[in-house]
């Protein structure tokens, strides 16, 4: 069966038939996405329009192909970006190849398709690392970034918090017992948290997200930090309003000193954003939190922690399995696509080669100490 773009909503789509649909996918979640007349979500089906058996939703937006050298962006080109988390449900994945011409026939000559963390052994990984593959003829796929673990946390249900850490490594099992027991002797103060899911409660949890956030590094050094604006207020009023919301602030003496800010559905938590106060960092008050998270969520019977794309230490003790992800960009043949993704994979290559001899060298890590801690004292001066 063919696939084809429907002009319908989310909401008259039966997706039964798929089987589990992750958040990402859900036409709720998507629609939640469109704040504004330039964005929208545009749906392509296999078989019945009604009842698919093949589904790909898209987030349509207004965006840029970044040409970046190291840290330094170079220059940007404004493009229509058609965007997906994961990949389309299909019950046969051979017939996933189908797509590509009615989506290359979508998008316009400045389209670009962005397959944000594709799983390194998925259908859609195979057709778009394999040279033979049908998508070529349309498209040039163009990798962006390198292959990162992805890292979760994944118990069976009805698991308890002592069965999570049991599944850590000796070393984190013992250092994660030893923060809990140390933090609430070290705080200086009663040591709380609190869970916020609820709309009414929203406006508090963006005064706190907002206080904390100021005051981490990767606000200061990377303009990633969460605000207290009437956007974010409405934006999280509208997770709470649909059951998506579960947020938690730490607080000590009813000071925020770290948060987790994220999403669950079903039985998985996506873990969203996470920051603390890095005056307290010698406590590990990420381990704390964390800790309490889980043991928060295991209560509610939510077996499944996501931390979603990007890797580190942190992650990778916490976690108790893992699969590797890669991001890929979908750029027409033809003018002016095949002038984009040539000039984007030579500034990639460049890029990735001073990368490597960076890290190779040693001075990658050492330079990202420095700015880090300079950014972390720029934030304790303000704060």
């Amino acid at each position: 069966m063919h696939w084809c773009r429907a002009n319908i909503s989310g909401n008259a789509i039966d997706l039964s038939p798929l089987g589990s649909v992750p958040l990402e996918l859900d036409p709720r979640w998507l629609s939640s996405r469109v704040d504004s007349s330039d964005k929208s979500i545009h749906y392509f089906l296999q078989g019945d329009r009604q009842h698919p058996c093949g589904y790909a939703p898209f987030f349509v937006h207004p965006g840029m192909l970044t040409y970046c050298f190291g840290e330094a962006t170079l220059f940007r080109v404004p493009v229509r970006r058609y965007a997906m988390q994961g990949a389309p449900l299909c019950k046969d994945s051979s017939s996933l190849a189908g797509l590509f011409k009615p989506l290359r026939e979508a998008i316009g000559a400045r389209g670009v398709v962005f397959f944000e963390s594709v799983r390194a052994d998925s259908p859609l990984a195979n057709l778009l690392t394999l040279p033979g593959s049908s998508i070529y003829k349309l498209f040039h796929v163009v990798p962006y970034g390198p292959i990162y673990t992805r890292r979760l946390i994944e118990l069976p249900t009805g698991a308890q918090f002592e069965d999570y850490l049991r599944t850590l490594g000796s070393e984190s099992r013992k250092d994660a017992r030893r923060t809990r027991k140390n933090f609430n002797v070290k705080a200086g103060g009663v040591v709380t948290l609190v869970r916020y899911t609820e709309p009414e409660h929203v406006g508090e949890l963006a005064a706190a997200l907002a206080q904390v956030s100021r005051k981490t590094y990767q606000y200061h050094l990377l303009g990633l930090g969460l605000e207290d604006t009437p956007e974010q207020v409405a934006y999280l009023q509208k997770m709470a309003v649909h059951g998506w919301l579960k947020a938690y602030v730490l607080q000590i003496d009813d000071k925020p000193v770290a948060f987790q800010l994220g999403y669950h559905d079903r039985y998985t938590y996506y873990a969203h954003h996470v920051g603390y106060d890095p005056a307290i960092s010698k406590l590990q008050p990420g381990i704390y939190l964390h800790t309490e998270v889980m043991a928060d969520l295991l209560a509610d019977g939510i077996c499944r922690f996501d931390f979603l794309a990007g890797d580190s230490l942190y992650k990778q003790r916490m976690s108790n399995t893992s699969r590797e992800e890669r991001h890929y960009y979908l750029i027409p043949r033809g003018w002016p696509g095949t002038f984009y993704a040539g000039t984007l994979v030579a500034v990639n290559f460049l890029s990735e080669r001073i990368g490597y001899w960076l890290e190779a060298s040693g001075l990658k890590e050492r330079i990202k100490r420095f700015v880090r801690t300079a950014a972390v004292k720029r934030s304790s001066g303000k704060s």
